[in-house]
């Protein structure tokens, strides 16, 4: 999901990225546990409590969850946010509650289909690699070698393997 917030700065959740609408190619890829924080926040704007945060983001997924790594993960999630755009305030701190977004930003979410673009990712060289595309050449070229292997154990006349 894509989120874009005050009209100027894209989060893709699926990519784990930031950056301006403007300019797409520069873009700011963050960790998994900050765009799970991100997330958790734009998608309850009214705040969310660190309880929450500590259970979704951590515990639901087999972490160990404390105070002080959700301390640094949104101080990093506001750090990759500042390198991009002046949004210094967009991560509200409520003291001893939770977090939240900034108000005064409004917040859009954009649910797209998957495409081909959102299929390949850009590798750390620049290059465009595509998994699916490569998974599917190589099990072909597994299920083709398996086949002429049956064919030749299966008309060798002189087996040992007894199979045919």
């Amino acid at each position: 999901m894509k989120y874009i917030i005050d009209a100027k700065l894209i989060f893709d959740s699926d990519e784990r990225t930031l950056y301006l609408k403007e300019s797409p190619e520069k873009c700011v890829e963050i960790g998994t546990i900050s765009a799970r924080l991100l997330e958790a926040m734009l998608e309850n704007i009214a705040g969310v409590a660190r309880e929450y945060l500590l259970d979704t983001v951590w515990s639901d997924h087999g972490l160990r969850p404390s105070n002080n790594n959700l301390n640094n993960h949104i101080s990093l999630l506001r750090k990759s946010i500042s390198s991009i755009i002046d949004f210094d305030d967009l991560i509200i701190t409520l003291p001893k509650k939770g977090f939240m977004v900034n108000k005064r930003y409004t917040i859009n979410s954009i649910d797209e289909p998957a495409t081909k673009t959102s299929r390949m990712r850009l590798a750390k060289d620049g290059q465009v690699e595509s998994y699916p595309v490569a998974l599917w050449l190589l099990s072909i070229m597994v299920v083709i070698l398996t086949s002429l292997l049956g064919y030749v154990v299966c008309h060798d006349h002189y087996s040992i393997f007894g199979l045919c």
